[in-house]
């Protein structure tokens, strides 16, 4: 409604979903071979990792901005219908 302020719980689901797309957006885009070196991690720690490889990851990285967007995008809608 109008005039009302947001749920203070939001802000969480705002940093959580800012989160997903910021971290997608770093392993999608491989910045500074972040997802090969998330793998080797991964990889060293986990040694059950099947056919995946850190192609498989930056896939993942693109999912998780379709994630943050998602879970930002009721209360975007919302924010707009506002005004």
């Amino acid at each position: 409604m109008v005039g009302e302020k947001a749920d203070p719980d939001m802000w969480n689901f705002w940093i959580v979903g800012g989160f997903f797309i910021v971290a997608g957006f770093v392993f999608a885009l491989n910045v500074r071979g972040a997802a090969e070196k998330f793998f080797a991690l991964v990889a060293r720690n986990m040694p059950f990792t099947g056919t995946a490889t850190p192609r498989t990851l930056r896939i993942v990285g693109g999912g998780w901005i379709l994630v943050g967007f998602l879970m930002l995008l009721p209360e975007l809608i919302s924010f707009s219908r506002a005004r």
